[in-house]
């Protein structure tokens, strides 16, 4: 028995079923496989946030993040004290066994090398989080300065329209004397 393809025409009935659309490309396939991409999540999605399902949380205040900054920065330089002891013990067992036990030497100036890196890529990460933590403080310094500016510049012309009424009801030849 043979079966019958799409193009024969042959209807719905049997084991080959019509296509109402051509075969997809691999990535609209990979797109639905993993669940997105489609109409139907589009506007879902636009209805989201109409309903309110696309709100995020808020992130941690400045204050908060300083904090876990200063907390991670302790914990790399514990580590980097600790990389430094293992690289001085390393440094010790190269030296004892020198020439009596080349191998065991070599093998402790391998592992010296390599906390050393670690060391490196430590001391990286510890300037990158110092760096963030100081722009943090800076932003909020910043911000702290603007919201005072803008008191100032409330206050100020808060001031001149008090000063701008007391002189209203005077004429151009008097003059307004405060």
């Amino acid at each position: 028995m043979s079966r019958r393809r799409p193009e024969d025409g042959l209807g719905k009935a049997g084991p080959c079923v019509m296509r109402h659309h051509p075969p997809r490309s691999k990535a609209e396939v990979w797109r639905t496989l993993r669940g997105g991409g489609g109409r139907g999540e589009l506007a879902m999605s636009g209805l989201g946030r109409l309903f309110g399902k696309g709100k995020k949380e808020k992130g941690p205040t400045p204050e908060e993040a300083i904090q876990k900054l200063k907390e991670t920065e302790k914990i790399l330089i514990k580590k980097q004290e600790f990389l430094e002891q293992k690289i001085q013990q390393e440094l010790q067992t190269a030296k004892k066994y020198g020439t009596k036990n080349k191998r065991a030497a070599l093998q402790a100036l391998r592992r010296k090398k390599r906390f050393e890196q670690q060391l490196a890529q430590t001391d990286g990460t510890l300037s990158t989080l110092e760096f963030q933590r100081e722009a943090i403080e800076n932003a909020t310094t910043n911000a702290e300065v603007l919201r005072t500016m803008e008191l100032a510049a409330q206050s100020m012309k808060k001031a001149y329209q008090d000063i701008f009424f007391r002189c209203l009801g005077h004429s151009r030849e008097e003059r307004c004397l405060l």
